[in-house]
């Protein structure tokens, strides 16, 4: 409570006036600051100009009592504690007193008291608590407001991005474009790295809201790293730089984290590496520290990110986990940059059980250290790391000639995109799955409806069901489909096994795209037997089938197996022109029919007409919440996929209780929807 209390007293009687004045005069902890009014409207003018901490009210003003006076404090928004003083107690006063809103009521004979004294005290902690709730509330809604803001921020950036990204990549695509090629690539250059800030900015929100969730998960480390290797040797390698990943010790083969920030930490790391090294070599160790019982220390799992870069002065190196702090030498170097990807870094690696440091030398280089907690991992077998078989880059353009249908599984959606991008060079037509529930799902009911699949690429680390337990249902239900293995996995006996698994064939990460050619060549028909098939005569050759008169065209197709056409009839809901057109152009090229709506009314009209095999949607539609229009689409077309295509980002739960199945953050890429639409 404090020293001093300013109070309110609005008394009419002059005697009960100087009662109260004289006994908070003798108070000496804590003091009382008096002002007396006789009336309400006194009262409203002494508190527009004074604040006051307490205000003590006669029940009985003259023509007033005080739940009158009190409406009238409310009515003018002030909001303090205020003790009724009544001549007699009277139950039904008092609850009425109570009810209005006062923080307690005393007879006027007990104001020379202890009870009076406590009653004060109670009232005053009674505000003070009052005065904390309405704090948190004013900082929750700042905090409700920014996090709009900053959804709305990021939803209005993104759909320009779409556009920007989504044409770019477009005309690199056109041939007719190769004399351009060096400036779109700029322009996609500087589009990626905007979206990459918007993304640093929006992770920083989150981890400073303490809404960053982690989702611990099972992890193969060999193949984790592999997948690491896979994805930042090129930009390496872009650069003449050499990134080697090697263990100093022997590691776990699984560990329990979230494997999708841990990979944030690391491609950040190894990024900034990149960027401010030019000319040596980046390399990635990892070293398993066993648990210490007589300190009580857990297991840990380390990394070390060095280069042989610019390296940062030692006076600067306290502040470079700080959000929005840069080192000058770097910002002359022209890096760009907003500071927050090793804040981000610093916050990730902390929620995953560790700490990050750097040590650096100007001119030599700099080494970033940090640690996780693997999880539990004492009855983990601890191997040597083992990566994928690294090939070099190869420039030539590989054209297959041959077709057929193509499940391609993997957890990860850069492997799905790397592998389906070599898949893409033939004729074949590509499907995608993320787990192995998923592709048994995907091979079965491609069989219910009579368009099996010729090949499937199956990942065997995964979560939900990993590829060996896949290959088993799959067998199982009858299904003879060729499955080839993919693994990181490299030990000694290995291709063995998983042939006596079941597998047809096995595939080391990262994948080998001569090695795919030669798989896909023997496994997949060449696309001159599939124009044999389907009646149709090349450049070179004409085709001749002699049938029976009796025998239809109708007979001799399905004599001969033809596998109909397999696009989709899709629904794009987008208000916003540019990202609708761009969307039908991506999807068109994938050889998909399309149909636009602008509206969530127009779109279930439409669906209510002529049936669709998937749904991209918007959740910021002019006349619906997108949420509730895909709980109307998913009544309306039970068995169609929906997508959710947005600036915001998704509430899973949410998709989940709807049965939503995808939801892709703007601006999505060809290859994006090429992954959800199968």
């Amino acid at each position: 409570m404090a020293d001093v209390i300013n109070v309110l007293l609005i008394e009419d009687d002059e005697d009960d006036y100087f009662l109260t004045s004289d006994y908070l005069t003798q108070c000496d902890s804590p003091s009382f600051n008096l002002t007396w009014v006789t009336n309400s409207e006194d009262a409203i003018a002494k508190l527009k100009k004074h604040s006051f901490d307490l205000c003590l009210l006669d029940y009985l003003l003259g023509a007033e009592n005080a739940i009158d006076v009190m409406a009238n404090l409310k009515a003018n928004q002030f909001n303090l504690p205020v003790v009724i003083l009544t001549g007699q107690s009277d139950i039904t006063v008092d609850e009425m007193v109570m009810r209005a809103g006062a923080a307690d009521y005393l007879q006027k004979s007990e104001i020379e008291t202890p009870r009076f004294m406590r009653t004060i005290r109670y009232a005053m902690v009674r505000r003070d608590i009052e005065n904390e709730r309405l704090e948190r509330d004013k900082i929750e809604q700042k905090n409700k407001a920014k996090d709009k803001f900053l959804a709305h921020l990021g939803h209005e950036l993104r759909t320009p991005l779409t556009s920007i990204l989504g044409y770019t990549e477009l005309l690199i695509d056109d041939v007719r474009n190769s004399n351009f090629k060096q400036e779109l690539s700029i322009i996609q250059s500087n589009g990626r790295h905007l979206l990459s800030l918007l993304n640093d900015l929006l992770d920083m929100s989150r981890i400073m809201a303490d809404k960053l969730d982690l989702n611990i998960k099972a992890v193969n480390l060999c193949a984790f790293l592999t997948d690491i290797h896979s994805l930042m040797r090129l930009s390496a390698k872009d650069k003449g730089l050499s990134l080697d990943i090697v263990a100093a010790t022997p590691i776990p083969e699984f560990i329990d984290t979230d494997p999708t920030r841990l990979r944030q930490v690391l491609l950040n790391l190894i990024s900034n590496a990149v960027k401010f090294t030019d000319k040596g070599s980046i390399t990635l160790s990892i070293e398993f520290v066993e648990a210490n019982s007589s300190d009580h220390k857990p297991a840990q799992l380390r990394f070390h990110v060095s280069d042989t870069g610019v390296g940062m002065p030692p006076n600067k190196l306290a502040n470079i986990f700080q959000p929005f702090e840069q080192i000058e030498d770097v910002m002359r170097a022209n890096h760009g940059g907003a500071g927050l990807g090793l804040a981000i870094c610093k916050e990730l690696v902390q929620k995953l059980g560790g700490d990050i440091s750097v040590s650096s030398k100007l001119g030599e280089g700099s080494t970033f250290s940090f640690d996780i907690n693997p999880g539990d991992v004492a009855d983990q077998p601890k191997t040597e790391l083992q990566l994928g078989q690294v090939q070099q880059a190869q420039s030539a353009f590989i054209n297959l000639s041959v077709s057929g249908k193509v499940l391609i599984v993997d957890d990860l959606q850069e492997i799905r995109r790397l592998t389906g991008h070599i898949v893409g060079q033939s004729q074949a037509e590509i499907s995608y799955a993320e787990n192995g529930v998923k592709a048994l799902e995907a091979v079965l009911r491609a069989e219910e409806q009579n368009q099996p699949f010729n090949l499937v690429l199956m990942d065997i680390h995964m979560p939900v069901m990993n590829g060996i337990e896949a290959l088993h249902a799959m067998r199982r239900h009858g299904q003879q489909t060729p499955v080839i293995a993919v693994t990181a996995a490299s030990r000694k006996g290995l291709r063995e096994s998983l042939i006596q698994e079941g597998f047809n064939d096995v595939i080391g990460k990262p994948i080998d795209r001569f090695a795919l050619t030669s798989l896909l060549g023997k496994y997949l028909p060449s696309s001159l037997t599939q124009d044999i098939e389907n009646g149709k005569s090349t450049e070179n050759t004409e085709i001749h089938t002699t049938l029976p008169s009796e025998t239809t065209r109708a007979e001799a197709n399905e004599r001969l197996a033809v596998t109909p056409n397999n696009g989709k009839r899709v629904l794009v809901i987008e208000d916003d022109s540019d990202a609708a057109e761009l969307l039908q152009l991506f999807i068109s090229h994938l050889g998909h029919t399309v149909t636009i709506e602008t509206n969530g009314s127009d779109a279930l009209q439409t669906a209510s007409n002529k049936p669709f095999d998937h749904v991209l949607m918007d959740l910021t539609l002019p006349d619906y919440n997108g949420y509730d229009l895909a709980k109307e689409l998913k009544a309306a077309q039970p068995s169609a996929r929906i997508t959710i295509v947005s600036g915001h980002e998704a509430d899973t739960q949410v998709m989940a209780e709807i049965g939503i199945d995808n939801a892709l953050l703007k601006p999505v890429t060809k290859d994006d929807l090429e992954t959800v639409i199968y």
